[in-house]
Formats: C-alpha cells, sequence, structure tokens
C-alpha cells in the first residue's frame, strides 16, 4: 500500500495533469457505480453503464483540466501575510467564484452528453427539461451543498493535512460528492436514444417557432 501511494505521488509531481484527469475520471467513475448499486439498489448486471460513461468522461476531460489550471493560475497565487489569513481567502475564492462555476459546467457537459435541448420548447410541451430550466433549478440547492461539503474540506485540506496527503484526501472526499452529482444527473436525466427522431423534429421546429 505504502509503495502504491508513493507511486502515485510521484506520478502527479512528474505527471501533473495526465494523473489529475486519470484520477477524475476514476473518482466520478465509483461515485456513479456506488450511486447505482448502493442507492439505487442495481447489480454491476443492471448497472446502466452509459451514465458510468458519462460521469468518466465528465471527470476526466473536462473537470481536472480546468480545475487544474483554476489552481494553479488563480489559488495557488492568493498568498497572504500569515498561513490562516491565504488558506481563509483561497477557501473563500474558491467556494464564491469556482463553486457556481462548476455547478454549471457540470449541468451543461451533462445536457451536451444527453443532447438535452438548451431551452424546453413551450411549443412542445412532452418535451424533457432543457439544460437552461434544469440548471435554474438546480443551481443554488447544489452550490448551496458545496460550500458545506469543500468549505470544510479546504479549510482542513489546506491547514491540517500535508501538502503530499491532499491529493488522496480531496480524492476521497471527491467519491461521494460525485455520487451526489451522479444522483443529481440521474433525476429526468435522459438515455442514449431518448430523444426518438420524432421528437427532434418537434424541438426543431419549436425552437424554430420561438
Amino acid at each position: 500500500m505504502s509503495f502504491l501511494f508513493k507511486s502515485y505521488l510521484r506520478l502527479l509531481q512528474r505527471y501533473t495533469l495526465p494523473t489529475q484527469m486519470a484520477t477524475s475520471a476514476a473518482t466520478a467513475s465509483v461515485g456513479d457505480l456506488l450511486y447505482q448499486t448502493q442507492f439505487e439498489d442495481k447489480s454491476l448486471r443492471d448497472v446502466e453503464w452509459y451514465k458510468t460513461q458519462r460521469m468518466c468522461l465528465y471527470g476526466g476531460l473536462i473537470w481536472a483540466p480546468i480545475s487544474n489550471r483554476w489552481h494553479t493560475l488563480v489559488l495557488n497565487q492568493i498568498n497572504l501575510r500569515g498561513r490562516v489569513k491565504t488558506v481563509l481567502a483561497r477557501t473563500v475564492t474558491d467556494l464564491a467564484l469556482f463553486s457556481p462555476f462548476a455547478t454549471c459546467l457540470f449541468y451543461l457537459s451533462q445536457g451536451a452528453f444527453e443532447r438535452r435541448p438548451f431551452r424546453t420548447p413551450s411549443a412542445a410541451p412532452d418535451a424533457p427539461q432543457g439544460i437552461y430550466e434544469r440548471l435554474g433549478e438546480r443551481l443554488w440547492p447544489t452550490v448551496q451543498k458545496q460550500w458545506a461539503v469543500w468549505g470544510p474540506v479546504n479549510l482542513v485540506n489546506l491547514s491540517v493535512i500535508p501538502v503530499y496527503g491532499r491529493p488522496p484526501f480531496s480524492n476521497l472526499i471527491a467519491v461521494g460528492w460525485n455520487c451526489f452529482l451522479a444522483a443529481g444527473a440521474a433525476r429526468g436525466g435522459i438515455p442514449p436514444g431518448g430523444l426518438t427522431i420524432d421528437m427532434q423534429e418537434k424541438l426543431a421546429a419549436a425552437e424554430a417557432m420561438e
């Protein structure tokens, strides 16, 4: 176990972004599988793998690169006099600016994966909820939960956990957080092929009318 831990840290130091991308893809996938098997009571045979795939793609290809740039170009540049002030400033900045952005990013990407319309067309009452309305409904509740989870996590991670232990600690919390995100994506989610050709034509016609 110690060897694996040290090997992971070496990879993180030498190949930072690729390692973060692989880790985020893994934690997102595990979070989704945890939600489906433990909260939806599905066996592995019944798991809807397209949901896991969407979470994996989001975590590895979308979330990790943007999160890496945010920490490198913004948070790590905040250095005030005194460790406590620096930790508080970084945490507040992350919660105030990045949390709302991250929530928007998640629902926009999931909507794109689902081929969900951006707005719910009023001329097509049986159409799925649009990305805009879905985000408007869920943005504030999700951000509040982010603050409740990641606020204390960031404070502990930046002030108590040694530098070498911060990535594994964050990854452990990320599994649980991704489980929560998977639950949000599952509510009202659109499966592959969920938008029939007829529905796509109706949506296109409704959008043209509007």
